[in-house]
């Protein structure tokens, strides 16, 4: 993961000032929409509506970040094409530790960022949109999901099984040596 404070400076509202605060544990609530999609180039989704809770605990050296996600992601069905809000409800916890020098810095961990003595703010909006990134599901077939039929667009899936049918369903006619050899199979049951 790279730095936050390298990106998207310019999402304010996402930025945590915690050189103020207390070595205690703050909620702070943020609410995703297509809005805030539409700042990261190539995002893989177009709309959702998620509200995502965080629990900033703050420590000497150490913040803890739980992350909740509820609500939903529009996305479409692989079989039909159909749009669909599919439900999403999901944690991340990430955390956060000081370190004494850039070197230090550039030592990567699994779901730790690190940040130096004189930073004074951290962005969690990459954190966010990374989280409702990976709440996509890798098979995307709401229909089956959500249990509804009616979600299905029944005219492409028509036109898709066509497509899939065998070539001998769709052209009955045979070779008509295996006429031939059929009927001998009939004679000598005879």
């Amino acid at each position: 993961m790279k730095p936050l404070n390298e990106y998207h400076s310019r999402i304010e509202e996402f930025d945590i000032q915690f050189a103020g605060l207390q070595n205690h544990a703050y909620t702070f609530t943020y609410f995703i929409n297509s809005a805030f999609l539409r700042l990261f180039e190539y995002a893989p989704l177009d709309d959702c509506d998620v509200e995502v809770q965080l629990q900033f605990t703050k420590k000497p050296t150490l913040f803890i970040l739980d992350f909740t996600l509820a609500g939903t992601i529009k996305i479409e069905c692989d079989r039909c094409l159909a749009q669909a809000n599919l439900p999403v409800k999901s944690q991340y916890q990430v955390f956060v530790k000081t370190v004494g020098t850039v070197a230090e810095k550039s030592d990567r961990e699994l779901d730790v960022i690190f940040i130096l003595p004189d930073d004074t703010h951290l962005n969690v909006a990459q954190l966010i949109y990374e989280f409702v990134v990976l709440s996509i599901p890798g098979k995307r077939v709401p229909c089956i999901t959500l249990k509804d039929k009616s979600i299905c667009d029944r005219e492409v899936l028509a036109k898709w099984q066509k497509l899939n049918e065998p070539d001998d369903v769709q052209n009955p006619a045979t070779d008509p040596r295996w006429d031939v050899l059929k009927k001998l199979k009939e004679n000598d049951k005879k």
